[in-house]
């Protein structure tokens, strides 16, 4: 059995200029910056360049990544690397804002629950381990309705003693 797949479709008709806040101009917009960062020699986190709101809820990270073209895999749903680059991010940024430190990761498992679709993804995270050396965090990516996309751990090695020397 062959399954067609068809490409995610264009905001705007052929021609036309996509509108000045749709998700394909957010997409050209991350990719300037990242090519303007490369090209100066910085070599940018993937994450710094994500038009994204963050914030806290109770012990949790939280947050909210549109669901731009590039991040669509060839059925038009949230590309599974995608998915654990987000909760990867997520879980790092929540242990280290916790424990005061830097953390690279050493361990990411990522259970994939259904396909990511819709206009964004929320992703949560919080730490359930902060040892001498290594954390460990969980986390989930929910899409704009709620439903559980996908969930996660991580295992952590703190890099620094938080004074910013890595």
């Amino acid at each position: 059995m062959s399954h067609e797949v068809k490409p995610p479709k264009p905001s705007a008709p052929p021609g036309e200029a996509p509108p000045a806040d749709g998700p394909e101009a957010i997409q050209r917009e991350l990719l300037q910056r990242a090519l303007e960062g490369l090209a100066g020699g910085d070599m940018l986190s993937f994450m710094q360049l994500l038009p994204m709101e963050r914030w806290h809820d109770g012990e949790w990270s939280v947050a909210r990544i549109p669901l731009l073209p590039i991040f669509l895999n060839p059925m038009g749903i949230l590309h599974g690397g995608v998915t654990a680059i987000f909760l990867d991010s997520l879980m790092g940024w929540s242990l280290a804002e916790q424990a005061g430190r830097p953390v690279v990761t050493v361990q990411l498992n990522v259970n994939y629950v259904k396909p990511g679709r819709g206009p964004w993804v929320v992703v949560r995270a919080r730490p359930t381990h902060i040892g001498r050396f290594t954390g460990v965090a969980e986390g989930r990516v929910e899409d704009h309705e709620g439903q559980l996309i996908s969930q996660g751990t991580g295992t952590f090695f703190f890099t620094g003693d938080g004074d910013g020397t890595g």
